[in-house]
């Protein structure tokens, strides 16, 4: 319940609260609507029900779909944060091949606060924080690419030329990320989406005829809709929210290197 409330922020929270809200009054206000109609309109009302399953399962194909877009934002922001740990990792290890021990050191350390910044990055909370890391981590690549051109440059031999393809890794790992970095589906799409959700509801209230124990399903659906149009949000919000992209490949990587580092 701890790690649930911890990954649960202000913002998510009314996010699903407005959803809930926003398709529950819908469901109310149909709901409404078919109190009015007489016993005969009720009994002769078979043509909501067509109109209803068509709504609904024009609405389920309209998630299904833009779910499949959320999705393929996620793991498009899951190999980016991949491909920075392995380019990462690289160019640790080519750091090795420099022959001067005061430069490898040099480079090393650098490398260290490069790493750093970028897993601050997939933890920052704001994009505010967000934006601040990432214009580091770009200070910071420059000073790596300026330091591995002059080691380059005064000893030009096979070893600093995998270096500095290692340090242009990164920086093409970083831009994949940043690519990455965006919301998958359009506002227009959203806006189409909520205008299902609303009158899916809406006539799943005006086709809820009866007596109040009837009530006791009328918040089912808005409930159930709700919960799926959050996880959508929540999938295709990067960096932020239940459902984010954790430095999972950095902080492995960084492990990994200070247990090279107690072992030397």
């Amino acid at each position: 319940m701890t790690a649930l409330k911890a990954m649960l922020d202000f913002e998510s929270m009314v996010n699903l609260l407005s959803l809930f809200i926003l398709l529950a009054l819908a469901a109310w206000t149909g709901r409404k609507f078919s109190i009015r109609r007489s016993q005969e309109e009720v009994l002769q009302d078979e043509h909501v029900k067509i109109v209803l399953g068509a709504t609904l399962s024009i609405f389920g194909l309209l998630i299904g779909f833009l779910l499949s877009f959320a999705i393929s934002g996620y793991n498009m922001r899951l190999g980016a944060e991949e491909k920075e740990a392995m380019a990462l990792g690289n160019a640790f290890q080519r750091a090795t091949l420099l022959q001067d021990q005061p430069a490898q050191a040099k480079m090393e350390s650098m490398l260290n606060q490069y790493l750093d910044a970028r897993i601050e990055f997939y933890s920052a909370p704001t994009e505010y924080q967000r934006d601040s890391l990432r214009q580091a981590s770009r200070e910071l690549h420059s000073n790596i690419w300026m330091y591995a051109s002059e080691q380059a440059r005064q000893a030009p031999n096979m070893f600093s030329a995998s270096l500095m393809d290692a340090c242009n890794q990164l920086y093409v790992a970083q831009q994949e990320t940043m690519a990455s970095w965006r919301h998958q589906i359009p506002l227009v799409a959203w806006m189409i989406l909520m205008v299902f959700g609303v009158c899916s509801n809406f006539l799943v209230g005006y086709h809820m005829y009866g007596g109040k124990r009837k009530l006791n399903w009328l918040l089912v659906v808005p409930c159930v809709t709700a919960l799926a149009l959050f996880m959508i949000l929540e999938i295709d919000v990067p960096g932020k929210g239940m459902i984010h992209v954790a430095p999972d490949n950095l902080q492995d990587l960084r492990a990994a290197i200070l247990h090279e580092h107690l072992l030397t």
